[in-house]
């Protein structure tokens, strides 16, 4: 019985598509490998919903993703990008997809549509020789050719129009932040590889510097040709990043705008270290906001009327004792970045804790000294804090002192069990939590001391070395914590295989926020649970 028609039965089309792929190559495809053809190629375009112009397919015997132009190809973005017919598609985007099902790829062209596509792809017989060698493809083999970027000059789905020539005047220019990286560079509009009337404010493009192709956002369009021109918000922006003693040499002083400008920023920055000019920081020194002290020569502070956020990273005596209300009072930020071991001075922990600083938010500090604990009142204002390392029943004298505290990050070094009839309210606000010891085991009991008074607790982070089951452990969280909605852990489970009780599958059907909870080790002696 034969025939023919439209729209054959489902469970016929499912079996063609599973025994019989389309055609991978035609007769202009030659499959004799004589050198690598791997290209990676760019492609903008000038819109987000544009269309590339071709099909990705995917060979269910061999399994690789193949390339094939529809109409007009010759045209089209990708083949004038370096993209040829049949091509196999090797990496979309920095992410290798050989391995990806034909809806995965199909999902990775649908993301990001307002982002630049940059496929790695290779000849068919390149493919062929790779795979036989077993040598895998990646876009960092010499042999890769980097195609020039293209971008769209329209918004048609073929931009056929290839020729069309673009006009960009050296005066249009953009500032640009690079990729992973707080760098921010002015370009002209030349170098980006985008139409410009298709260039906006936060779009990400390929843009060449230097020979090279780099990715970068769009955070300023401009047509200046002088200083002058330049908006209040640039500048503003572009203050952020430059400390304050080459801002104010290199603008201070050109005229009353910029002048005016430098004394309204409320954030800039001065790091203090031996190549810091003390006569010319007198000119500036009333608009430092921040200040970072990299080296032991001596800085007076008073001399900083502004200053609101204070990191030390020398330990130098002088300038700890400078720590005070009288001389920084409007202080929000302070840390201490002097190690582990470095232990402040007990006045000004206690100062700290006893609300002497009333603006101050953000600490960080070193090693609490607990003998002062019974002299701390309340520091009301006190939201976020880091302590190196402190003993476990720190906690809730810090927790009793600061009752608005909404992240609390500490190193145990070492446990006690020195009863501490705690003021802290039953319902602290604490909403975050990091607790790590890397030798000291917290006991359950000392976790749960602590965490009968933080009930709102949202985020928990827990790292340190238990002797009993991590099971009963996850159990008693989630009866003390309601609110609990994430959990990241590094817990050294110290029993041997007979003692052990319970496994991954158990521990995740506790709640969701132990999903993703692995055993990145077990041995004889001890299980290792990560996040």
């Amino acid at each position: 019985m034969f025939g023919w028609g439209f729209n054959p039965p489902e469970i016929i089309q499912t079996w063609i598509e599973e025994h019989y792929d389309p055609a991978s190559i035609d007769g202009n495809i030659s499959l004799i490998y004589e050198r690598d053809d791997i290209r990676l190629c760019t492609i903008q375009r000038a819109v987000p919903q544009q269309k590339l112009g071709f099909y990705a397919y995917y060979h269910r015997k061999e399994r690789f993703h193949y390339i094939q132009f529809n109409d007009n190809w010759e045209s089209s973005l990708p083949y004038r990008a370096g993209i040829k017919n049949f091509d196999r598609i090797i990496e979309l985007n920095g992410v290798n997809i050989e391995k990806d099902t034909p809806h995965e790829l199909r999902s990775r062209f649908s993301a990001d549509q307002h982002l630049p596509v940059q496929m790695l792809v290779c000849s068919p017989a390149t493919y062929i020789h790779y795979r036989s060698t077993e040598k895998p493809l990646h876009s960092h083999l010499r042999t890769v050719h980097h195609v020039k970027p293209l971008y769209a000059t329209s918004t048609s789905d073929s931009d056929t129009n290839a020729k069309k020539e673009v006009s960009v005047g050296h005066h249009n220019f953009c500032a640009v932040q690079w990729e992973n990286s707080c760098t921010i560079s002015t370009v002209p509009q030349s170098a980006i590889f985008k139409s410009p009337e298709f260039t906006h404010v936060n779009d990400v493009c390929f843009i060449e510097t230097a020979g090279h192709y780099r990715k970068g956002q769009i955070i300023f369009k401009g047509s200046c040709t002088i200083l002058e021109q330049l908006p209040n918000q640039l500048f503003f922006y572009l203050f952020t990043f430059i400390d304050i003693q080459h801002l104010y040499t290199a603008f201070w002083g050109l005229n009353s705008r910029l002048n005016n400008m430098i004394q309204s920023c409320k954030n800039l920055c001065l790091t203090f270290d031996e190549k810091t000019d003390p006569l010319l920081m007198k000119s500036y020194s009333s608009y430092v906001n921040q200040l970072i002290i990299q080296t032991s020569i001596h800085c007076d502070f008073s001399q900083f009327p502004n200053l609101h956020t204070l990191i030390l990273c020398d330990s130098n005596k002088k300038h700890l004792l400078q720590i005070k209300s009288e001389i920084i009072p409007n202080l929000t930020h302070l840390s201490l970045l002097l190690g582990s071991k470095f232990i402040p001075p007990q006045q000004l922990i206690c100062d700290i804790f006893s609300n002497k600083f009333p603006s101050l938010r953000h600490v960080h500090l070193g090693r609490i000294d607990y003998s002062t604990c019974h002299s701390w009142t309340t520091s009301p204002s006190l939201q976020c804090m880091s302590i190196f390392s402190c003993k476990s029943m720190s906690i809730l004298a810090i927790l009793a002192s600061c009752p608005n505290l909404h992240h609390l990050q500490v190193h145990i070094f070492s446990s006690d069990n020195n009863i501490f009839t705690s003021s802290a309210p039953l319902n602290h606000p604490l909403r975050r939590l990091i607790v790590w010891s890397n030798y000291t085991e917290l006991y359950f009991n000392d976790i749960d001391r602590f965490l009968a008074y933080t009930p709102n607790i949202e985020y928990l982070y827990l790292q340190t070395v238990y002797s009993t089951p991590f099971i009963h452990l996850a159990r008693g969280l989630i009866n003390r914590l309601h609110h609990l909605s994430r959990f990241d852990c590094y817990i050294r489970e110290i029993l041997t295989r007979d003692d052990r009780v319970g496994n991954l599958t158990s521990i995740h059907r506790i709640h969701s926020c132990f999903n993703k909870i692995k055993c990145i080790e077990e041995n004889e002696k001890c299980r290792i649970f990560s996040t």
